[in-house]
């Protein structure tokens, strides 16, 4: 049975009774752990008990029981036992009222129970005093009850059905005046029928989408924080439970890594929520923000002397893709028209094989040439305004940390190049490019142990820089401003697509909520939030697909997420669905689009990889 068709199940079935009781953890609470265990190691962790505590409490428990069999502890005995000697008992009660919060179906389920002239009543199994469980509930809006029945006060459980008869004696009830709503079928539902009472049971609340069942306290603090929470739409709630959690996560080991005197400069414009989120972590104007891309940077890099590795760098700075002759020099910087004596203007070039091929380079280095010519006016302005900017942001002048969403660490290569500086790097994830060009020392990276990323982060790696970047047009030119430069902002921006806009909210709220919330210093688990991420690249749900997929990329050009034609134009033209597909930049939202049948598209599309690259 649904939530919702339960709730109506309540509101028809109580008719027939005086009185509805209802269990409290896990039906009208809900915590912010996997597991009550977990609450003792999650104290442990956050500095809020003491070393050795989530052991010692355990076995303070276990051996309380074993004192008074048959009947339930109280907290007080617990306390009592020598392994937890000198613990304060008023520390568990505190973290227990912070990881707690209603769910609110079963609030207004109750308010309405209340509203309708029934009694309510909550029973429970609990160590802790009917006292504190009855102000815990208070706090949390439930100051309509007419009575707290809890293990702990009578020595008696509900799973023996003696405490839901203990519950009918104080309260003068007969078991058919009495609908009970729980969430255990042992202790609930057998227990109240024990009693005679009927029982109603709450299903589980929806594991959040992607993620695994937690393997440690840290993640099923997160597991269970993001149960009930966020916004429902696809693109927000992959903002929320997905882009936030990683992302938070990643700006903390941001702050957390931060070197004295060197200050953290965020890269435009992928970067640019992750700085928001640094700076709620590290203080607010704690960062820079560098407005530059490869193609700004290009006409600056295209006249230094193309000697050694610098031929290989220009390379490196252009779209790894087959251009139009036209196009590479647009890139560099040349007014449109410009011809390139020798090189046709529609002739492509494959810019995509390492080492460089011949033509490649060839072209390049004509190109050099040209900008010393006439025609490379427009180029030499611009390396004059970038590199005015550059020295205005004071890169080359100061100590510097580079932050960007990472491959190769082209962008901090290329900076060096210009300004003969040393930076630092910290990206997001690398591929095997990083560490061949700049030393572990020199470029750090957040996922992964800083190994490569694997398949599937690459094969979403588009998505998630779409979702995450600043909703506004590249840097691709600068400006004279003063004495220095700034970029060239488009008279025409681009209209910021509703998906992209959930998304980016949904990742800011979700800071918000974690860092307001219980585990606020708590680490957040990464690689748990990095394996959900890579499940919805894997195996995107078809609302997630949808939502995401008519969203556009930019590399060179512009490229589609996943946005497949109609069938009917397929089946007119077969050959249109390969080049749809190889053009698609998330490929398996795009087979789960183009083709809704129940496949393995994510073992598809790596067959397709491995034929590719085999």
């Amino acid at each position: 049975m649904t939530k919702q068709r339960l709730l109506q199940h309540l509101q028809r079935t109580a008719g027939s009774c005086r009185a509805v009781a209802f269990d409290v953890f896990d039906t009208l609470l809900r915590r912010d752990v996997a597991a009550p265990a977990d609450l003792f190691a999650l104290m442990e962790r956050t500095g809020r008990a003491r070393p050795g505590f989530a052991a010692a409490r355990r076995a303070a428990e276990a051996a309380a029981r074993a004192r008074h069999p048959g009947r339930e502890v109280t907290l007080a005995e617990i306390y009592a036992c020598p392994e937890l000697a000198g613990a304060d008992p008023a520390a568990e009660c505190a973290a227990e009222r912070a990881v707690l919060r209603p769910d609110p179906d079963l609030l207004a389920a109750a308010r309405a129970c209340k509203d309708r002239g029934l009694r309510v009543y909550v029973v429970s199994d609990m160590y802790l005093p009917a006292a504190g469980i009855g102000e815990i509930l208070r706090r949390a809006g439930f100051d309509f009850l007419d009575g707290v029945f809890v293990s702990s006060e009578y020595g008696v459980q509900k799973r023996s059905g003696r405490l839901f008869r203990t519950f009918l004696r104080q309260t003068g009830l007969r078991p058919a005046q009495v609908l009970f709503v729980g969430n255990d079928r042992r202790a609930d539902a057998l227990g109240a029928a024990l009693a005679g009472i009927r029982c109603l049971l709450v299903p589980p609340p929806a594991p959040p989408a992607h993620y695994g069942p937690p393997a440690s306290a840290e993640e099923g603090a997160l597991y269970a924080f993001l149960q009930g929470r966020g916004p429902r739409d696809p693109a927000g709630a992959v903002g929320y439970a997905l882009l936030g959690p990683l992302l938070l996560a990643f700006a903390a080991w941001l702050r957390d890594n931060a070197r004295p005197g060197v200050r953290m400069v965020f890269l435009a414009r992928d970067m640019e929520l992750v700085r928001r989120l640094y700076d709620r972590t590290a203080g607010a104007g704690a960062s820079g923000y560098l407005r530059v891309s490869r193609r700004s940077l290009c006409p600056a890099l295209l006249l230094r002397p193309l000697t050694g590795g610098a031929l290989d760098l220009l390379a490196d700075a252009l779209p790894r893709q087959r251009l139009t002759v036209a196009q590479v020099l647009a890139y560099l910087g040349f007014a449109p028209g410009t011809a390139l004596p020798g090189h046709p203007a529609g002739a492509e070039i494959d810019l995509r094989t390492r080492p460089l091929s011949r033509a490649a380079g060839e072209l390049l280095l004509a190109a050099a040439a040209l900008a010393k010519g006439p025609a490379g006016e427009p180029v030499r302005r611009q390396a004059r305004l970038a590199r005015a900017y550059l020295a205005g942001e004071g890169i080359g002048r100061e100590p510097v940390c580079l932050v960007d969403i990472g491959s190769g660490g082209t962008t901090q290569r290329i900076l060096e190049e210009l300004t003969g500086a040393r930076l630092q790097g910290a990206y997001l994830a690398c591929d095997e490019r990083l560490h061949a060009q700049l030393p572990p020392d020199r470029a750090a990276a957040f996922l992964f142990g800083g190994r490569p990323a694997p398949l599937w982060y690459w094969a979403g790696q588009p998505m998630l820089e779409r979702l995450i970047s600043e909703p506004c047009a590249p840097t691709t030119a600068y400006e004279p401003a003063g004495e220095g430069a700034r970029p060239a902002v488009p008279a025409d921006p681009a209209p910021v697509p509703g998906a992209v806009a959930a998304a980016r909210a949904g990742a800011l709220d979700f800071a918000a909520d974690w860092l307001a919330g219980p585990w606020a210093g708590l680490g957040l688990p990464a690689e748990y939030a990095a394996a959900a991420l890579l499940d919805l690249i894997r195996a995107p749900g078809r609302a997630e697909a949808d939502a995401l997929g008519d969203l556009t990329v930019e590399d060179g050009g512009e490229w589609p997420l996943a946005a497949p034609r109609r069938r009917a134009d397929y089946l007119r033209d077969p050959r249109a669905f390969g080049r749809d597909l190889r053009d698609a930049r998330w490929k398996t939202a795009f087979l789960r689009r183009a083709l809704p049948l129940p496949l393995p598209w994510d073992k598809v599309y790596a067959a397709l990889k491995h034929r590719q690259n085999g």
